[in-house]
């Protein structure tokens, strides 16, 4: 990932750089991508080692230097890789927001569902009242669920949109919230 080999000169001009610092810089990073399933805003320290490791072992070979178990530092190979690739790295890591993996995202995962449901296509028609049984199928719960159930699934649509940055998502959220109002039991 070249995350990690990126993170390397932006740490430090040391000779070494501590692996948590790698870590971390690479989380600010790519947040989305190496974060928490449930919590992405929590740094996922497996998901950035096995990144790490990933390219000290086959990707990048002989651009990382390791010279004990928790430092890390570039070789002049990879001082010339990151210098060759600068431009290209600050554009895509700088300051935009890193999008989830799409293969293994929950959220993409809710999101690509749902807009393969028939209440997605209402919505983007302009409806702006659902029946409860078609929004119950596409929020994978019952008509009959509980409101606490329903906040759930609420809370998992508008913590997707917030991932995604997908403001149609919010709207629908917020469709959702106005549709049930009144109408499920606590």
């Amino acid at each position: 990932m070249a995350v990690n080999v990126n993170a390397c000169p932006n740490l430090s001009q040391s000779s070494r750089v501590d692996v948590e610092e790698i870590y971390l810089k690479c989380f600010e990073m790519a947040p989305a991508r190496l974060g928490w399933r449930t919590h992405p805003e929590i740094p996922d320290y497996k998901k950035t080692s096995k990144a790490l490791q990933s390219v000290e072992a086959t990707t990048h070979v002989g651009l990382i230097h390791r010279p004990h178990q928790y430092a890390r530092k570039l070789t002049a190979e990879g001082v010339t890789w990151v210098t060759n690739y600068e431009s290209i790295l600050r554009e895509v890591y700088s300051d935009k927001i890193i999008s989830p993996s799409k293969s293994t995202n929950q959220y993409e995962h809710l999101r690509s569902d749902l807009k393969r449901s028939n209440i997605w296509f209402q919505f983007e028609s302009g409806v702006q009242e659902f029946e409860m049984p078609d929004l119950a199928n596409a929020l994978r719960c019952s008509a009959t669920s509980t409101l606490t159930t329903w906040n759930g699934r609420i809370t998992e649509l508008k913590r997707a949109a917030q991932v995604l940055s997908d403001e149609n998502l919010t709207k629908f959220a917020n469709l959702v919230i106005k549709n049930i109002d009144g109408k499920i039991s606590k």
